[in-house]
């Protein structure tokens, strides 16, 4: 997979242009509503961790819509934290060498994620009172050229996003949850989908003849390091603190038991990491595998 100088230059014009033309102000954009009741899904049931295991089939609709709501606040949280840690990276890359040709589009990244983090952050204080902390792995640093180094990061913003994107489809599209939190998903989505376009087209560019230019050893140190960032991604997901506030009883042992089901290793595989394992293997950046089945630490 490659991306030709002026395809490139073309997308990253084009994306210039659809952010000054769909730029909305969030900081005005809402009409936040005063309560979103418990007895209201705030992610789609077949979203939660637990579904497809026998937590689903045990739990009541009621403890279901109320893990909904936690799990909800953890996949705001985790944008708090997640995009707060991807603005400190992408400042880092302003105005560098390898970037100059999307540097206009990064300023509008940059100015589009904080809009996004203050409005998940406030989400969370209004409607749950707090924002989850994210105890994210902290990854061997790579010592790597100016290449690679933009590469593995904008790789790892890529995985965080679409991982995010999946799930804020889902939810905009789900009739079934409350109206407010579909609209939020749903201004998120508009953006992200930018975002990820300019990732698959960075990625696309910066990685085209890496298999010549790299020994095999370094892109293996490469792919070593973004299989566990995915791994982090998705351990993310399973807060056993949104277990607890759901009323389950330990939750440790449910995000232990969760992680190891079959059943959400193989949503994870076919259904949520799809198009990230499908790019980063495209573009070389990710060994070659049959699935992704990594041995989840609890």
């Amino acid at each position: 997979m490659s991306m030709a100088p002026n395809m490139y230059t073309d997308r990253i014009a084009k994306l210039v242009q659809l952010s000054r033309e769909r730029h909305v102000f969030s900081f005005t954009r809402f009409d936040w509503v005063d309560d979103i009741s418990e007895s209201d899904w705030w992610v789609s049931p077949e979203l939660l961790t637990i579904y497809g295991t026998p937590y689903y089939e045990q739990a009541s609709e009621q403890q279901r819509k109320l893990l909904s709501k936690w799990e909800c606040i953890n996949l705001f949280s985790l944008n708090v934290t997640g995009e707060q840690e991807l603005i400190a990276g992408v400042a880092e890359l302003l105005h560098t060498p390898l970037l100059k040709e999307a540097n206009d589009y990064l300023h509008h990244f940059i100015d589009e994620e904080n809009q996004h983090m203050w409005y998940f952050a406030k989400f969370c204080e209004n409607y749950a009172g707090k924002i989850y902390g994210n105890k994210k792995l902290q990854l061997t640093e790579l010592k790597l050229d100016p290449r690679l180094a933009v590469l593995v990061r904008f790789a790892q913003i890529f995985i965080f996003e679409e991982v995010g994107h999946y799930y804020n489809l889902k939810i905009a599209l789900d009739e079934r949850v409350h109206p407010f939190i579909r609209e939020i998903n749903e201004a998120h989505r508009n953006d992200e989908s930018r975002h990820i376009t300019f990732g698959r087209a960075l990625l696309a560019r910066l990685a085209d003849g890496i298999t010549t230019d790299y020994a095999p050893e370094v892109l293996q140190q490469v792919s070593t390091h973004l299989r566990k960032y995915v791994q982090v991604t998705i351990e993310s997901l399973y807060n056993p603190a949104m277990y607890r506030d759901a009323g389950f009883a330990s939750g440790m042992a449910v995000r232990s038991a969760l992680l190891s089901d079959r059943n959400r290793q193989e949503f994870h595989s076919r259904e949520l990491l799809k198009k990230v394992l499908a790019l980063l293997a495209d573009t070389h950046l990710l060994k070659e595998e049959t699935s992704f089945e990594p041995a989840y630490q609890s």
